[in-house]
Formats: structure tokens, sequence, C-alpha cells
């Protein structure tokens, strides 16, 4: 009888991490849910973002983006599986904009400073998440753009009044996050 080499396979301590973890992203969506005013169109301010960004400093790109996708859908059924336009917003507004989390991996792994590494990881996950709720307003939210106004500009503002915010509060958060994660790990 031969054995699987445990290599690819996740150990129950990092299935009940990243379970944990995306517990702690999805009650971090609900608190802003409840105590910051949504969108008339969908988004908030919110960190839940940052507990994906550990799973994927914790267990790399590939474990990090399954996560990012699974709390894509996780978003979605708190938002009440809502579709404003139609089904191709779901793709963009909540599995690759959360889905884009995973590639904070590159900043961990090509930054020599881990602590600076994590801060730029977590803010690019933010930013890459904004480019992803910009491309969706341009292609997707037009019809509520302001006749007076290029697609663009109402894009880049509607999803800027949430995301600007959201990317300043993980930049102020992550370094104090690493820290604690530091000690955890060492």
């Amino acid at each position: 009888m031969t054995t699987r080499s445990n290599h690819n396979v996740l150990q129950t301590r990092q299935i009940t991490e990243i379970a944990v973890l995306l517990a702690m992203a999805v009650a971090l969506e609900l608190i802003a849910t409840f105590l910051i005013p949504r969108q008339p169109q969908g988004g908030s301010i919110s960190i839940s973002m940052i507990p994906l960004v550990v799973i994927v400093y914790r267990n790399g790109f590939k474990i990090g983006l399954f996560a990012s996708l699974v709390f894509g859908l996780l978003n979605w059924m708190i938002a009440g599986f809502v579709v404003y336009v139609v089904w191709t917003e779901v793709i963009l507004d909540y599995f690759l904009a959360y889905g884009v989390a995973a590639f904070s991996y590159f900043a961990f792994t090509n930054i020599k400073d881990k602590a600076l590494g994590f801060t730029i990881g977590t803010i690019l996950a933010g930013v890459f998440r904004y480019v992803m709720h910009y491309i969706s307003g341009i292609f997707i939210f037009d019809v509520f753009a302001p006749d007076d106004q290029p697609l663009w500009l109402y894009s880049l503002t509607y999803n800027g009044a949430y995301m600007i915010p959201t990317i300043v509060l993980m930049g102020l958060i992550a370094p104090l996050i690493y820290t604690k994660l530091y000690e955890w790990l060492h």
C-alpha cells in the first residue's frame, strides 16, 4: 500500500486556521455592514480582506487564491445574492475582487523586509480590489452613471468613496497585524 506525500495535502491545523480566518473575514464584513452604510449599488468600508491576506501570507498563492474565492462567495451570500445588473458582476465584484488578495503573495516573496512586505502586500490587495470594482463600474454599472459624467470618473469616484478609506485602514492596520503574526510564528 502506498502513502500519499503530505506535500499537497492540507493538514488539519492548516484547514482549521483557514476556516477561522475566513470566519474572521466574514465577521469583519458583517460588522462593517451594520456599522457603516453601504453604497446604493453595494460596497462599504471594510477591513475584511486582512484575514485573507494573512491566509495568503501563511499558506501561499494557491491556497490563498482558493480561500479568497471562497470568501467572495461568502460575501455575495452576506449581500443577499444580489445581482444589480447582470450576473457577470458577481464574478468581478465578488470572486475576482477578493481573489486578487492572493497577489499579495508576490510582495511577501519579493520584499526582503517582511513587515514592509506584509504591509505593501495588504495595500496592494486593496488596490487590486479597487481595480476590480472600477472595471465593474465601467462595464456593468454604467446604467447608474449620471448622463453628464464620464463612466471612468463615475466608477473611480463611486468605488473610491469606500475603497480609498478601506485601503488606508488596511495599510494602517497591517503593521500591527504583522507584529502579532510575527510573535505568533516565532
